[in-house]
């Protein structure tokens, strides 16, 4: 009784060291908290003369921002795309593959369950070495079943099995904002280029009206010309003017084009059997009353993408960290052997297994340190993209501010020219059918109304564009819009 007791003793002196020793290595533990790199975050814009004031308030960014302009084939065409978008596609896939990389992840943090087995005949050599001197080998041939089932578990004591389950995560949580941004990106691409699209339609219309003026007075010119009543200066004026206006009006035909072509290739249909037919419906300008923080920024989905690419990095510090320490697994397995399958299933056939086992590295070469050196050089990176996000998402939200303040003006001054230019041209038609003024008076004074036009025209769509611009920069849209349509 006395030698069990000391056996006993002697299991439970072994077990106490062991504990002992695996509570100091815990109190080294690699994972490390996640902290967000600190940002220098504005409490407001640079410029914000053009936003009302407001409560600051963490709003919801908007969804289907592009509904509020207000034009049913816009709508069409972006609903188009995000159900058939190759980009989005190509993007949905990779957040399905993130989701299947943390589910593996999570899987590690269970106990894993094998069931093995086998049943060979095989023959064992006489030449075999000898297992005792005093035993000769003999040639023998038997048959060995055995079943056998296994449960193994990783014990996780220095973090590596929860930093990859953190990793996962981080990068299933960054696959799923960039398929936000790959949407967003999408979706303004389209109406950056529909817009482009229409714009080219009213300058069209513009030139076409141009063309069909200047064709009718080329026409007279040749009359008058051939009756001696205009020089041939004024005749070739007016036909190179004509020429340079339809060389102009297939210019900007093959820049519609263009914008078609890329607006196929978005909603992820063949440019070639692509058509959008011309229009020109009335657009609506947007007066955004804008009393949001400047931290609405940080939602954005290339920020919140660039902030858990940090995240991951911190994690994958913590893995690499982990690799200085053991790797311990609990494991135990039970089955039975036997050489015939009357007997399998008997008492003395079973054969188990249990207890840790562990793998610490002695000496690598330095693998381990560089492979941290890597991942703290790789979270350094991420920060710095991280921060760099930021900035760049505050510059562009200001270049829109700025293009607000701008081009407002501009169209201020573009309808008092435009308006100015239909006066000159009203008093040029009326001085014209009194014979006061020659067809070519009267054509440059339609020429230079129709520019006047135009150029109305063109920074009406630049504030348009600016428009999407800002929407991009806030990450999808903005709170408590006031809209203000605007004629062509």
């Amino acid at each position: 009784m006395s030698g069990v007791l000391r056996g006993f003793w002697c299991v439970i002196s072994k077990t106490v060291w062991v504990g002992v020793w695996v509570l100091a290595l815990v109190s080294c533990a690699a994972t490390r908290p996640y902290d967000k790199p600190p940002l220098e975050v504005p409490e407001s814009w640079g410029d914000a003369s053009i936003w009302q004031t407001a409560k600051p308030q963490d709003l919801p960014s908007a969804q289907d921002w592009w509904v509020q302009f207000k034009d049913t084939e816009l709508n069409r065409l972006i609903q188009t795309a995000l159900s058939s978008s190759t980009s989005l596609a190509i993007s949905k896939a990779r957040v399905d593959q993130a989701r299947a990389g943390l589910q593996t992840a999570n899987a590690s943090t269970v106990p894993q369950v094998n069931a093995s087995g086998r049943s060979v005949r095989f023959q064992i050599s006489q030449y075999r070495p000898l297992n005792n001197y005093n035993a000769p080998n003999w040639a023998t041939v038997q048959t060995d079943i055995a079943p056998l089932m296994s449960v193994s578990y990783e014990l996780d004591f220095w973090g590596r099995v929860s930093g990859t389950v953190e990793a996962g995560k981080t990068a299933f949580e960054q696959s799923a904002v960039d398929f936000q941004n790959v949407k967003l990106v999408l979706t303004t691409d389209i109406a950056t280029n529909y817009f482009n699209a229409r714009q080219v339609d009213i300058e069209l219309g513009l030139l076409g009206d141009i063309v069909s003026a200047q064709e009718k007075s080329v026409e007279l010119a040749k009359t008058r010309y051939a009756l001696g009543l205009m020089a041939a200066l004024e005749k070739n004026q007016l036909e190179v003017s004509l020429d340079a206006s339809r060389i102009q009006y297939q210019q900007l035909k093959r820049t519609r084009e263009q914008y078609v072509h890329a607006i196929a290739v978005l909603i992820g249909r063949d440019a070639n059997s692509f058509a959008l037919k011309a229009e020109n419906t009335p657009r609506t300008l947007l007066r955004p009353a804008l009393g949001l923080p400047s931290t609405l920024l940080l939602r954005r989905p290339d920020v919140a993408s660039a902030e858990r690419a940090v995240a991951n990095a911190n994690a994958q510090i913590g893995i690499a960290n982990a690799a200085y320490y053991p790797t311990i697994t609990m494991g135990s397995s039970f089955g039975y052997e036997s050489t015939q399958l009357s007997s399998l299933y008997n008492a003395p056939a079973r054969v188990w297994t249990f207890g840790p086992s562990f793998n610490l590295p002695i000496f690598d070469g330095g693998r381990i340190a560089a492979s941290v050196a890597f991942s703290e050089a790789a979270y350094a990176a991420t920060a710095a993209i991280y921060k760099k996000a930021v900035l760049t998402a505050f510059q562009e939200v200001q270049d829109a501010i700025s293009g607000f303040n701008t081009l407002d003006e501009a169209l201020v001054e573009a309808r008092a020219g435009t308006l100015a230019a239909q006066k000159i041209y009203s008093l040029a038609k009326d001085r014209y059918e009194g014979g006061l003024s020659t067809s070519l008076d009267l054509l440059q004074a339609k020429q230079a109304l129709i520019a006047s036009q135009r150029q109305e025209s063109q920074i009406v769509a630049q504030r348009i564009l600016v428009q999407v611009f800002l929407i991009k920069a806030l990450g999808g849209g903005w709170e408590g819009l006031k809209t203000v349509e605007v004629g062509n």
